[in-house]
């Protein structure tokens, strides 16, 4: 059977994105080459990530979906600092924060991962942490350069912390290329 690789994401506005995106070449300027960043269009705050599924299940999510995020009305969200999985002292990912309406964010987080284990795949087992990932670090780096990293995510301030109104859920596909992943828009579904 086809099998999809798909997520469920809020989607961030544009000069949200050009915002991360002057980021995104200013740090790689200071990092030369250290980081795989991710293209600043692929940029989205991921609810869940699925993997591999079953066209059949994707089909089962765009029938029950509507129902989640009809129960939800629009919320703010305001960017917050950057910062690093599992920490700045041995950074492996690099994200920029999210604060605002964090309640509205976490309880959507759970009506999804809900949906998710109705429709039969593993719920998330980890605390959620909202975030929007920036890049990943190369694995063959030396100890110092991985802490260079992490100092210059502690010491890096985003010019401007815009706010902006997440009024859609979306569920994305996701093709893998040698340039890294490309992600489409398969449905976009509104809150009310």
């Amino acid at each position: 059977n086809l099998k999809i690789r798909s997520f469920i994401a809020l989607p961030i506005p544009d000069p949200v994105r050009e915002l991360l995106r002057g980021t995104i070449k200013n740090l790689d300027d200071d990092m030369g080459g250290r980081i795989r960043w991710v293209r600043p269009e692929g940029i989205h705050l991921t609810l869940k990530f699925m993997g591999d599924i079953d066209v059949t299940v994707i089909n089962k999510l765009l029938s029950l979906l509507p129902a989640v995020t009809n129960g939800f009305t629009p919320f703010e969200l305001t960017m917050a600092e950057l910062g690093c999985f599992p920490n700045n002292r041995r950074p492996r990912v690099l994200w920029a924060g999210v604060k605002g309406n964090l309640n509205a964010l976490r309880d959507l987080h759970i009506a999804i991962d809900s949906l998710v284990g109705d429709v039969g795949l593993p719920r998330e087992q980890r605390e959620f942490s909202p975030h929007l990932t920036l890049g990943r670090v190369n694995r063959n780096l030396s100890e110092s350069h991985i802490r260079q990293i992490g100092q210059l995510i502690d010491t890096t301030d985003l010019p401007d912390n815009p706010s902006w109104t997440n009024q859609t859920v979306d569920l994305m596909r996701t093709e893998l290329d040698p340039a890294g992943s490309r992600h489409y828009l398969v449905e976009s579904f509104p809150m009310f």
